[in-house]
């Protein structure tokens, strides 16, 4: 989606999931303030970690209110937001290359107004090396949340300076 950085990273820790929601909404604004789009954002991590709690809160920082189910079994939803469209792949189940084609993936990588919200993207080798920004997330503790982000463009470097 640009060209490739120099890796730039940055690491946050957060005490419980709310302070990870809130980090997630804020950075949402923030990347839609900075004009970033198109966004392709890859979120990492074990069962559980958050991922899906960062994209849920993503959503709701920029205004989306209905239901934001994990793409789980859908492996794609898509939400209209503030006259762009975020769309939430989850490709844990992802059984093949053909499957991502189903699912549009080329067409959704051409719109230059839209932001791809993709977990597990290590399950197909052209999303990861595509992503902008790649945000790890790892459990520390009962509540607490360690988050590390990781620039791959200069979209990817600007999404992060957000973050701090």
């Amino acid at each position: 989606m640009g060209e490739p950085v120099l890796t730039e990273e940055l690491a946050r820790r957060f005490p419980s999931e709310q302070a990870l929601a809130d980090a997630a909404a804020d950075f949402a604004v923030r990347c839609r303030d900075a004009g970033l789009r198109p966004l392709l954002i890859g979120l990492e991590g074990d069962l559980g970690s958050g991922k899906t709690t960062w994209a849920r809160a993503m959503l709701r920082g920029l205004g989306y209110s209905g239901r934001v189910p994990s793409p789980t079994y859908t492996l794609v939803e898509q939400y209209p937001v503030g006259g762009f469209v975020v769309a939430h792949f989850d490709l844990y189940r992802l059984a093949g290359g053909e499957e991502l084609e189903n699912l549009g993936i080329r067409d959704w990588l051409a719109d230059q107004t839209a932001w791809l919200l993709v977990e597990w993207p290590g399950r197909a080798e052209a999303i990861a090396s595509a992503c902008d920004v790649v945000l790890r997330l790892e459990i520390e503790g009962e509540a607490a949340r360690r988050l590390t982000a990781r620039a791959q463009t200069d979209a990817g470097a600007a999404a992060i300076r957000t973050l701090a």
